[in-house]
């Protein structure tokens, strides 16, 4: 319809002007009216210029509209009611469509960011990128869990994590595949899952991971304290009637043998024996159930009593308690805490244990080298704000490898005289707390038993 105006419009100028001229010719020529001739002339220059200036300005209106769109400035605005009735259908059109694009694109832009939003809400890590490697979308939970600030092309983490790199440009699989990524201060087990998708022509792979070693962790606790309670509990009803019985004896031959030995019918000497033999058994019996009761405490762990707790108050007392031993044995101790007043929501008594366990174990550690150092640091986790890193250092033998895992399992033990239970009681004690613990080591350098525990935030803390 404005089309159709316009060209009527142009229609009608090029006649008026047409006949302007013909009307101009014919004064010029049949009456030599000069005077006349001149004023249509005029006239006609005139319609010349306003028809000249109709089509420019409508030419002026469609490139204004057109980069608009290239643009996609939808801000622009032409104006209708002072406009000249000629371009006021044409100025209304356009501000139809371009305030239909700016709806389409405030929709697209809150759409985009709702999906943003979904992204960075997930825990599970998720990467998107192209056949050459470059990372179109990376998510925060990506880039803590690959401790990576920032990343463009994924073949510029092959050396610090070649398998995830191998598992991203490989065939993808159905199934997810597990990768082990050694970082600084840990080792993360990761699932891994790649997905590739064709857009306009080109490949689009999204790779999604996640950290699946505290679920591993809890299940693998789990186990080991079914098998606990199964075990104590046939051994208990083993040994209980074992003691029993055994105190009847000693008792029995205490009162019925003794006038018989006294009368000389029974040597004093068998009469020793039984009774340090029925001695033994008891003895080694007692100690059995001592034993089993050790291993029991692993399934009796109680829940915390949580309360507001001070983490410097916390560290302080720990180390009051463990300096005169530590001064005793020549030990170097320090302890490293933030200027900055932190607090945790946490059992006071189970977390002192855990800590003085720890600090136990670094003691008996370094006591085989000649200049032992001991430090108990905390900071907050560069990686997870919202929480705090406490970690118990010393610079003794350390650890293999293979056993910085092995420690935190029921019954493993390095020490002749361990138990094998007070790592794995600690491990679980922080994580009824919602932390995590876990050991890092190069021997006789620096062996690390790093505990990760969530902070109370200050809005909570005025909230309480």
């Amino acid at each position: 319809m404005v089309y159709k105006y316009f060209n009527v419009r142009v229609a009608l100028r090029v006649v008026l002007l047409s006949l302007t001229l013909l009307a101009a010719l014919y004064v010029g020529l049949r009456h030599a009216w000069y005077i006349s001739l001149f004023c249509l002339l005029v006239l006609a220059l005139g319609q010349m210029l306003a028809l000249i200036e109709y089509v420019q300005r409508t030419n002026r209106d469609l490139i204004r509209f057109l980069s608009a769109i290239r643009h996609s400035d939808f801000t622009q605005r032409f104006t209708v009611e002072g406009a000249p009735a000629q371009y006021r259908e044409l100025h209304r059109m356009f501000n139809d469509i371009t305030g239909a694009f700016a709806r389409i694109k405030a929709e697209k832009e809150v759409h985009h960011q709702y999906l943003q939003g979904v992204v960075e809400h997930l825990r599970i890590g998720l990467i998107t990128f192209d056949a050459e490697g470059h990372v179109q979308l990376m998510n925060k939970a990506a880039h803590r869990l690959l401790d990576v600030p920032f990343l463009q092309n994924l073949h510029s983490i092959e050396r610090l994590y070649p398998a995830l790199a191998e598992a991203a440009f490989a065939e993808p699989h159905h199934e997810a595949r597990l990768i082990r990524l050694r970082q600084l201060t840990e080792e993360v087990l990761l699932t891994v899952h790649v997905t590739v998708l064709r857009l306009k022509g080109q490949e689009v792979r999204i790779m999604s991971f996640q950290n699946i070693r505290s679920e591993m962790e809890a299940q693998e606790l789990e186990s080991w304290k079914k098998l606990i309670s199964v075990l104590t509990h046939e051994i208990m009803n083993s040994v209980t009637p074992i003691i029993s019985l055994t105190s009847s004896i000693s008792d029995l031959v205490q009162s019925e043998l003794t006038p018989v030995t006294q009368a000389g019918h029974l040597e004093e000497d068998t009469m020793e024996d039984l009774q340090l033999g029925l001695r033994t058994i008891e003895k080694r019996t007692r100690g059995m159930q001592h034993f089993v009761e050790n291993y029991r405490r692993l399934t009796r762990v109680p829940p915390p009593h949580l309360e507001e707790l001070s983490l410097q108050a916390l560290c302080g007392h720990v180390s009051r308690l463990v300096e005169p031993q530590m001064r005793s044995r020549q030990i170097q101790f320090t302890v490293q805490l933030p200027e900055e007043q932190l607090w945790l929501s946490a059992d006071a008594e189970q977390l002192e244990q855990v800590l003085l366990n720890l600090l136990k174990n670094a003691m008996e550690a370094c006591e085989v080298v000649e200049q032992p150092v001991v430090t108990l640091r905390a900071a907050l986790d560069h990686k997870l704000p919202h929480k705090v890193r406490i970690e118990v250092i010393d610079n003794g033998p350390g650890l293999e490898a293979e056993s910085q895992e092995q420690i935190f399992i029921p019954f493993y033990t390095t020490k002749p005289e361990g138990s094998g239970i007070g790592l794995s009681l600690s491990r679980q004690i922080v994580r009824q707390h919602g932390g995590v613990l876990h050991a890092s080591s190069i021997p006789y350098v620096q062996t690390t038993f790093h505990l990760t525990l969530p902070l109370i935030s200050t809005k909570e803390l005025v909230g309480g």
